[in-house]
């Protein structure tokens, strides 16, 4: 995994939505992937310019008023904005990510949201500044397949839920009706490519980790490459 490849390419895009990055994205990707209509309406245009969602996590499962919630790779902050609107003013939310001009851009949109039940921090999914059995839900967005050790982050996700916590993931994985993949210049990790998993995998790894309850919910259109595509899991701390 080339760390620094990741950092370029997503802090061009925090400063520069509009630009054709090869991937689906803005308020039309939300659409598409049934983001709601008064979460659309709830917050600021400009903020959905920089959906870059895989997936939509809030379908694993629902967020409740009062939750503690982590987002893990919260890019600018769409699916921050999402959770803060669902949990509420006695909810809080959280959100982590590697890259400081997305971390950035993602304080900014929280602040222009009018939104104060949110903290944002720059880190890495592997080592996370956040106490045992503290978040009630993590969900995360495209991020996972970006990890150099889904192992390692997946064992942090389990050390941080309280019992009985939830994962709500939507990712990137390899399709398994594609061709075999050879190697290629365009099969990078900053593209959501090199780093994915197949969905049999990504339970395996989820089960080592110690969740339960573990689903495959299915795939969606979300294509970065010929040999991947868009999917939600869902799974449990036991």
């Amino acid at each position: 995994m080339n760390k620094q490849a990741i950092i370029d390419l997503y802090t061009d895009l925090a400063t520069n939505p509009e630009k054709n990055f090869g991937w689906e994205k803005g308020l039309q990707n939300a659409i598409n992937h049934s983001y709601k209509d008064e979460w659309i309406a709830s917050i600021p245009k400009e903020i959905w310019n920089y959906c870059i969602a895989v997936g939509n996590p809030f379908i694993a499962g629902e967020l409740q008023e009062g939750e503690i919630v982590l987002d893990l790779g919260c890019g600018a902050g769409v699916d921050l904005c999402v959770a803060s609107l669902l949990v509420g003013e006695k909810g809080y939310v959280y959100g982590t990510d590697i890259t400081p001009a997305m971390v950035e851009r993602a304080q900014y949109n929280i602040s222009l949201a009018g939104l104060s039940n949110i903290t944002v921090h720059e880190c890495s999914i592997e080592l996370l500044p956040v106490d045992d059995n503290s978040i009630n839900t993590v969900i995360s967005n495209g991020a996972i397949n970006l990890v150099n050790s889904k192992e390692t982050a997946f064992s942090e996700i389990y050390r941080i839920l309280m019992k009985g916590g939830r994962l709500y993931l939507a990712d990137m994985i390899r399709d398994d009706n594609a061709r075999e993949l050879s190697c290629c210049v365009n099969e990078s990790w900053a593209n959501c490519i090199a780093g994915t998993l197949t969905s049999d995998e990504l339970i395996q790894l989820l089960t080592q980790a110690g969740f339960v309850d573990i689903q495959f919910l299915g795939t969606n259109h979300y294509k970065t490459a010929d040999s991947t595509i868009g999917a939600a899991f869902s799974a449990k701390k036991a």
